[in-house]
């Protein structure tokens, strides 16, 4: 069986819930917060309840006035091995770090508007060329500028500076809305991420009503970037067969989704049965694991995967196939306790006669 690793899985830090200071209430030496999640509402910059980030639409503590402070990741919260943040039109500038213990050697990749194609770990004279070489002041620029991998690596000294510094010396700023991609390419887990981008505001709103939304709860901007490279393969998905995934819990509840498979007749009549699998995968972290983590939804409970029978782990095993199957797993946990661990929930199926097709992820969209 074809494992559920894709070609490439970055995680949007725009998808972990980032707690915002409200204004302290009369008489009140403490600060409530407001919690957002998705580009869309975390940076909105009108028409939003509450405090958004970076923007005073009413009830901030600390408005921000054109800085756009990214979520702040501790501990085993933003330990994946990829992810991406999204760098809106107008930015001036952007300032990105992570702290490592000290004495210990990280490398990582990063990729403006595209997913880096850089995999492999680097050579020894690569990091030190890397490291000996590092222009963090000029860094955003040059990401910006240069479409080539950029590698950024630790000193040694505690703090990991990925990015810094001005678009230009004129305080111009980015013309359109870009993901920034970031592989990590050795060493351990870092203890925390933390950055703010400077914009524009009236260039940055007019980019921002322009944005192409996904369809989650959360909405993101589309990702539009071109394939990238990366670890694992994936059978590619027959022609007509198509997955879609909604949430049938409410808030509070444990997730539970509707998933709709729909085929040909054509490919029904040629393939009487169907096995589908549905799976979690947990980001290697600083908790526990060391490496990306797979649990198997079966009907009845949670299971790992034991070569060589995948059928054992099967959500549905050798089901009598239909041109539209419907699929209603639940979860266990909420959709918030499973966002704090960045986990995500993959789909895939292999038919009587075919080969197991991964659809990939199905949520968080």
């Amino acid at each position: 069986m074809t494992t559920f690793a894709q070609a490439a899985n970055f995680v949007s830090m725009h998808q972990s819930a980032h707690r915002i200071a409200l204004s302290l209430s009369s008489g009140s030496s403490g600060y409530t917060f407001d919690t957002k999640v998705g580009f869309k509402e975390q940076y909105a910059p009108t028409g939003v309840t509450g405090c958004a980030i970076g923007f005073g639409t009413g009830g901030c503590a600390f408005p921000g006035g054109g800085s756009l402070s990214l979520p702040e990741f501790t501990g085993f919260q933003m330990q994946n091995q990829e992810f991406k943040i999204f760098i809106p039109a107008g930015t001036r500038s952007f300032l990105f770090s992570g702290y490592a213990a000290q004495g210990t050697q990280s490398a990582f990749v990063l990729r403006y508007g595209k997913e880096p194609t850089r995999v492999a770990a680097l050579s020894g004279s690569e990091y030190q060329a890397a490291q000996t070489g590092e222009r963090i002041d000029s860094s955003f620029t040059r990401l910006v500028n240069e479409d080539v991998d950029h590698f950024v690596v630790h000193d040694g000294g505690g703090t990991l500076r990925f990015v810094g510094g001005q678009l230009d010396a004129n305080r111009s700023s980015t013309d359109q809305g870009k993901w920034l991609y970031v592989r990590q390419l050795s060493g351990s887990a870092l203890y925390d991420y933390q950055g703010a981008l400077d914009v524009d505001m009236p260039k940055y709103a007019a980019g921002y009503a322009k944005i192409s939304w996904t369809t989650s709860a959360f909405p993101d901007p589309v990702d539009a970037a071109s394939p990238g490279g990366g670890g694992g393969t994936t059978n590619p998905p027959v022609t007509g067969t198509t997955v879609t995934t909604s949430v049938l819990s409410t808030t509070g509840q444990p997730l539970r989704l509707d998933i709709t498979m729909t085929q040909s007749a054509t490919e029904v009549a040629a393939n009487p049965q169907i096995s589908t699998w549905v799976a979690a995968r947990i980001p290697a972290n600083g908790l526990f694991y060391t490496t990306d983590v797979w649990f198997f939804r079966k009907v009845d409970g949670w299971a790992q995967l034991v070569l060589p029978f995948p059928e054992t782990v099967a959500y549905s095993s050798l089901g009598t196939n239909a041109t539209s199957l419907k699929f209603t797993p639940s979860l266990d946990l909420t959709d918030t306790d499973l966002r704090a661990f960045n986990v995500e929930v993959y789909f895939g199926y292999k038919t009587s006669t075919g080969a197991f097709v991964s659809k990939g992820k199905i949520w968080p969209q």
